[in-house]
């Protein structure tokens, strides 16, 4: 038997086996682990000569190995095992002496001989043949005791309280001990393999629900759960699992008075006629508990074939002080459903999350081991349960024997009546108790160590990891495979094998891979491994002494000096300002390169919407359907038809109006709320009124002296160059609205204690630029402007081609004598004003929306740059229209949809590149399956950084993204359903 690791693989397994049937107990199994693990040469020597001999001949050998050791070395490994306890908190009757060893050898000898015999008879039952010798001795023994017994040694025999126990009797309550230990651990540490659900290719909504499906079923034992939403008294949201789905629902008087009875912040149990379970789907749950809190009427329920055992969490939550882990779980399965419906979500901060739950359920779980241990020595003790404030308890009879189980929250404590340490049975009992809740506490710190190594893997952009257990089965992936990894090393990986248990590295790597990690893993050490270049590590785990499996760590030729190199900067000091700010602007490029990838990478359906309209670093012209002359030609007869239409006079449509009979007027006030609707207004004056009273509101008309005839120019010109082209969305509407906007988000600003960083000269470049960031837009795409070779593209070397264009139209208008409102400023005010300007148009470029976002997702917690902050503002601004109400957005939508359905037509009559988002929109779920992926990835990430950087002040906005996203669903949801 090679020490290869398809040795370990098999070693493991067979003593394991050989455990869950009680042949060996688990001083001898650490016994082997230890003896296998170091080399033990006896050991090695039985296994080396077995070479590839059936299981049952290796059980054997092993078991004659154990009865051989020495008694004195199996009593040192016995006794090292039981003085490790950290369970100082076990005390003892005063007067009575206790010595574990007193009868050790008896109960050691019984033990082995018992299970022995039970492993002898069970071969003779099944038919299979067994050493003669071997069957000569069973048959005396059983004859022996047959003779001396009136009971059969499978024949159990049952006792009063408070007597001593036969063998029988303390072996079956070892065994139960034993299973209780089994079921906690393996309920509870089977979240720790849920997120590998997470590192598929693609993650779709569907796996997130049946990953929340299967953890609340493994740390709450409920096969279903639901949240009602109290948004108001009159009414609130329903979310089901089992039909997953969310709905709005009135909040009826019987619901407010039964609200009304609930507790808050404590598990309940809800009656069968609840006036909430009544509003759920007809479904028969055996048992259904609640929590209440945070203005959230949480329900978990069990449709098993018995209703929720005494020892499950929500049965003892309340008794052992556990709600705080039961509302984070509750608040993480509603906020995971409610984000995933409506935006597109990071698989590896899901799994990060899962991790912070998981350990604190993993602490709690061993209050449901101590139920388990407390229901099972009540079978032939009185046991009372006791609480204590951690001290120590000051009354002692020498009749009981205390046993203290000690926690930072709450010290539980059984008084076990009729125990007496000095019987065999009692002391042998009382060990075991000792040894399991022992051996429970060593598995939560061995649980906490590993979500701390999982954290740090998962947050690694250059490292994934594989970590199998002693089976060889996968425990761990630290995130999904990269495409190059994968294509390198063949790897096959599929998650939905998990609960298969097919997930073993045989079956994950390729026989190369395979090879080299049985051929070195043998040196209990890293070992560097290369393959056609490509590296890989291997590293065998060992704790004291025992093999616990081995991990495989890819690297990827990721350029990770950057940001390391920041770093030191940061801490040195030693470098310029100027050049700090170089590295860290190559930094949040390198950032955003990798976020875009793996976003595409794991959402390919962003590709096929207005998403990708925003991604950095295009392909900008894909194909060649005409030859650049013909495209030119093309272009020249575009432009011949456009002069063939006469020229409109700049003032031809626009009424005369005086500013100065304009005044604040009770109307006004909506321009301070997010509600306002630019498409109620009718008459131009109107719309121009707006854009008066948000200067005149935020004091620039008199901080800057604004002569009123210049503003009036200034307006006049700014409506004519918007809407020169007839744009249905690019427009002078458009342009007050961002406006407005970005007034309303500078109002939010000015509530937080954030306020400062912004003054009033930069609002007011704000205001300006907001209002001017679209004008003379074409109503065509940066894209259609590279492909066409146009002016504009010509002129500003195909980057930022309309954003420019728009920069300097507005400083045009500007510079002209009759609209210049800027008058009044000096020269270094009027330079400043101008380039705070640009910089703020500029950052509505789409192709920098990653860049931008992650700039300012990086900034520093004593963040005061205001070019930063109101270039990310005019960005967020530059999405005002998608932000609204369902009613409102969706028609901003309708408008920008038919600007792109011109361009794709044009497009192809003209031979260039057509961009896939922009087909098919005039139908109705293809243009909804695009609004998805455009509000998902690119809007509501946006407002949400924007809402977190203005403490919270934005939910309103992002519930107004998700009701707009669900109303696109439902339109996607009808299309599939016509089209089947």
């Amino acid at each position: 038997m090679n020490q290869q690791l398809g040795s370990y693989v098999k070693f493991f397994h067979i003593i394991r086996e050989l455990g869950d049937s009680n042949q060996i107990d688990v001083k001898q199994k650490q016994i082997l682990k230890v003896n296998f693990t170091t080399k033990e040469k006896k050991l090695m020597n039985i296994l080396n000569d077995l070479n590839d001999e059936d299981e049952e001949e290796i059980k054997y050998s092993l078991l004659n190995y154990l009865n051989e050791l020495p008694k004195e070395k199996y009593e040192i490994q016995r006794q090292m095992k039981r003085t490790r306890s950290s369970i100082t908190d076990v005390d003892l009757i005063k007067g009575v002496q206790y010595d574990e060893l007193k009868f050790t050898d008896t109960v050691a000898d019984m033990e082995k001989a018992l299970k022995l015999i039970t492993h002898f008879n069970n071969k003779l039952k099944d038919g299979q043949t067994i050493d003669p010798k071997v069957n000569e001795i069973f048959e005396n023994i059983r004859t022996l005791f047959t003779q001396t017994s009136p009971y059969n040694i499978h024949s159990p025999v049952f006792i009063g309280r408070g007597q001593s126990l036969n063998s029988d009797i303390n072996y079956q309550i070892e065994c139960e001990l034993s299973q209780a230990y089994k079921e906690v651990k393996c309920q509870f540490a089977n979240y720790m393999k849920s997120h590998l659900l997470l590192m598929d290719e693609t993650v779709s909504y569907n796996t997130i629900f049946s990953l929340l499906k299967e953890l609340s079923k493994n740390l709450l034992n409920c096969d279903n759960f639901s949240f009602f939403v109290l948004n108001s008294n009159t009414d609130m949201e329903l979310y089901q699992s089992k039909t997953d789905n969310m709905e709005q629902i009135p909040m009826d008087q019987s619901i407010q008075d039964e609200l009304g009875t609930i507790p808050e912040n404590k598990v309940f149990r809800f009656s069968k006629n609840s006036s909430f379970c009544s509003k759920l789907m007809s479904i028969n749950y055996l048992s259904s508990y609640g929590l209440y809190a945070n203005n959230v009427v949480f329900i978990y329920h069990s449709k098993q074939n018995k209703q929720l055992e005494t020892q499950d969490i929500l049965k003892i939550a309340n008794e052992y002080q556990l709600i705080d882990e039961i509302k984070n779980l509750s608040m993480f399965l509603l906020q995971t459903i409610q984000n995933a419906k409506v935006q597109f979500f990071s698989p590896l901060s899901i799994a990060d999350m899962i991790l912070d739950l998981g350990i604190s359920f993993v602490r709690a779980s061993k209050f449901v081991l101590i139920e388990k241990i407390y229901n099972i020595i009540s079978q032939i003790y009185k046991v009372d349960k006791l609480q204590t404030d951690q001290q120590e308890i000051q009354v002692w009879d020498t009749e009981s024997v205390y046993i203290v189980f000690k926690d930072q929250t709450v010290t539980v404590c059984f008084r076990i009546y009729q125990m007496n340490l000095v019987k065999q049975s009692d002391q042998r009992l009382y060990s075991e108790i000792k040894h399991f809740y022992e051996k429970y506490l060593r598995f939560i710190r061995e649980c906490f160590d590993k979500s701390a190594f999982y954290k740090f893997f998962l947050r690694s952009n250059d490292s994934l990891i594989f970590e199998f257990d002693k089976s060889g089965h996968l425990l761990f992936l630290s995130r999904p495979i990269p495409k190059q990894i994968k294509s390198n090393f063949n790897i096959q990986f599929n998650s939905l094998l998990i609960h298969s248990n097919q997930l073993s590295y045989n079956k994950i790597f390729d026989q190369n891979v395979v090879s080299n990690i049985e051929n070195y893993l043998q040196d209990h050490k890293w070992k560097m491994m290369k393959d056609n270049e490509k590296q890989y590590e291997i590293f065998l785990k060992i704790e004291e002494k025992t093999y616990k499996g081995f991990a495989v760590i890819f690297t990827e030729n990721i350029k990770g000096w950057v940001k390391e190199q920041y770093k030191q900067l940061e801490s040195g000091n030693k470098l310029d300002s100027k050049i700090k700010a170089k590295i860290r602007k190559q930094l949040i490029q390198h950032e955003t390169i990798n976020f875009v990838n793996k976003l595409e990478e794991n959402n390919p359906e962003v590709k096929d919407s207005v998403a990708s309209l925003y991604m950095p670093l295009q392909q900008l012209i894909l194909k060649r359907s005409r030859s650049i002359r013909d495209m030119q030609n093309a272009q020249n007869e575009q432009k011949m038809k456009k002069t063939e239409m006469p020229q409109k006079s700049k003032f031809l449509t626009i009424q005369e109006w005086d500013l100065n009979e304009f005044c604040l007027e009770s109307q006004d006030d909506l321009i301070d709320s997010f509600d306002f609707n630019i498409m109620d207004l009718t008459s131009q004056i109107q719309k121009h009124r707006i854009v008066w009273a948000i200067l005149k509101k935020n004091g620039h008309l008199d901080d800057f002296q604004i002569p009123s005839e210049n503003l009036q120019s200034f307006i006049k010109e700014m409506e004519y160059n918007y809407n020169v082209n007839n744009n249905p969305y690019h427009n002078y509407d458009h342009g007050i609205t961002v406006m407005q906007t970005a007034h309303y988000f500078c109002m939010e600003l000015a509530q937080t204690s954030k306020s400062k960083i912004i003054d009033n000269f930069n609002k007011f470049i704000l205001m300006i630029s907001s209002f001017g960031h679209d004008v003379g837009h074409t109503g065509k795409t940066n894209v259609f402007e590279i492909n066409s070779l146009s002016d504009l593209a010509i002129r500003y070397h195909d980057k930022s081609v309309l954003e420019q264009h728009h920069a300097a139209l507005t400083i045009q208008v500007l510079k002209n004598p009759q609209s210049n409102i800027l008058v009044n400023l000096n020269q270094q005010e009027f330079r400043n004003f101008r380039k705070g300007l640009i910089a703020n148009i500029l950052s509505t470029d789409m192709s920098e929306h990653f860049t931008l976002l992650k700039d300012f997702e990086n900034r520093p917690k004593d963040f005061n740059d205001c070019k930063i902050l109101s270039g990310y503002i005019m960005h967020t601004s530059d999405f005002g229209g998608a932000g609204k109400k369902s009613n409102l957005s969706i028609k901003w939508s309708s408008r920008v949809n038919q600007e792109f359905s011109i361009q794709y037509k044009l497009e192809g009559e003209l031979g260039y590149p057509q961009q896939p988002y922009m087909k098919d929109l005039h139908i109705p779920h293809v243009m909804a399956k695009s609004e998805i992926g455009f509000l998902k990835v690119i809007v509501r990430p946006c407002y949400a950084l924007l809402s977190e950087f203005l403490e919270d002040r934005l939910k309103h906005c992002i519930a107004n993204i998700d009701d707009t996203i669900q109303h696109w669903e439902k339109i996607v949801k009808k299309g599939e359903e016509q089209q089947q």
